[in-house]
């Protein structure tokens, strides 16, 4: 009787394990939950580079800077298709907007990461925010304060270029500022 006893006992408590590790890989992901956007790799530059290029804003700087106002003078950051690394031209361009952010005393600037419309609107909202995000931390790293960089993303929502060609979706795949 002991050894039934003691039988029964092992078994129900192998029975218990079992039911514990495979209790977990029987769960199913209902369609109502919210699914993930895909999964971008991401590839940030290392630091910044240590000297700044000095480039002089044009003399009609200052007068583009009212909050809302278009900021030519700020160029737009572009990126490789698939991608948010900053390019090295990419690179030397956020240098060249540090520059004149910090002799134009700008207070808040948002950084409008976009993607094209190749991809869903999904992966590129996720793109377009890492674009914006690489870019404030670079920008952070030349020394400009981290509460005064907002960003977003628009995604392929909100296109610069409206053309369906490779070359209007080039314009798109970048990082705009606009001075708060």
């Amino acid at each position: 009787m002991k050894t039934s006893v003691g039988r029964r006992v092992a078994q129900i408590a192998h029975s218990a394990v079992l039911i514990m590790i495979t209790g977990c890989a029987s769960q199913t992901v209902s369609s109502t939950q919210e699914q993930k956007p895909p999964a971008v790799e991401e590839r940030v530059a290392p630091e910044p580079v240590a000297s700044l290029k000095s480039a002089k804003a044009p003399s009609s700087a200052a007068a583009q800077l009212a909050p809302g106002a278009s900021t030519p003078f700020l160029l737009d950051i572009p990126f490789n298709f698939d991608q948010y690394a900053l390019r090295s031209d990419a690179v030397a361009m956020v240098e060249v907007n540090a520059n004149r952010m910090k002799e134009e005393r700008v207070g808040k600037v948002l950084l409008e990461g976009r993607g094209d419309e190749v991809g869903t609107a999904a992966y590129n909202l996720v793109l377009g925010d890492r674009r914006a995000q690489v870019v404030k931390r670079y920008l952070e790293g030349l020394g400009l304060a981290p509460l005064e960089i907002a960003t977003i993303s628009f995604g392929k929502d909100k296109p610069i270029c409206t053309e369906h060609s490779a070359e209007c979706w080039e314009k798109n795949r970048t990082v705009h500022f606009e001075v708060e």
